[in-house]
């Protein structure tokens, strides 16, 4: 069982307010499984994130993705592979539970956790696996890269040497920065 992790500083305004890792999981089979846990804290505002997907053979079968704020579970989201469609997308916690089910009908082979992962060379959209759908990603620059998010914000992912360095990204109105902190990273 390979294991790997990288830890990324969370930064609003210049200041440090919390961290999220990165975990990989290889199984047999085939089988891999990508985590994400963030926790931070704004003012009274104390969140955590995470989310988890499983893929076998390089497409995904399963994905959860929940955000607790203090200590509330405030929107859930789950997808998985289902007989009539390819995917069923079931949303729960406080925001999620009036949102209707959802269904993805093509095989989805990248999601938002996957960009912590590797760049995403030649690939022009990602599954966001909190809002249920697929989102456009286009090329920026060199080691680049925007995804428009259903809610009409971009995240900005940057690459160096395959290795995602930096994201920049809204969160609760927040801007964030994700940075990756060198010194806590355990290297695969």
């Amino acid at each position: 069982m390979a294991r790997g992790q990288n830890v990324y500083d969370v930064i609003v305004a210049g200041r440090t307010i919390g961290s999220l890792k990165v975990f990989d999981e290889k199984g047999k089979d085939n089988v891999e499984t990508h985590r994400i846990e963030s926790d931070f804290k704004v003012m009274f505002y104390k969140g955590s994130y995470s989310t988890q997907t499983n893929y076998v053979q390089g497409k995904l079968v399963s994905a959860t993705c929940a955000h607790h704020v203090n200590g509330d579970l405030k929107e859930k989201t789950l997808t998985k592979t289902s007989s009539k469609t390819l995917y069923e997308v079931l949303f729960s916690g406080e925001d999620g539970e009036d949102k209707p089910a959802a269904v993805v009908n093509k095989p989805i082979m990248s999601t938002i956790t996957s960009l912590y992962y590797k760049e995403p060379i030649n690939i022009t959209e990602v599954y966001s696996e909190r809002y249920g759908k697929m989102c456009n990603i286009r090329k920026l620059s060199e080691g680049k890269y925007g995804v428009t998010l259903p809610d009409g914000k971009e995240g900005v992912y940057s690459y160096k040497n395959g290795l995602c360095r930096e994201v920049k990204t809204d969160l609760a109105g927040f801007k964030l920065r994700i940075v990756l902190n060198e010194g806590k990273t355990a290297m695969r």
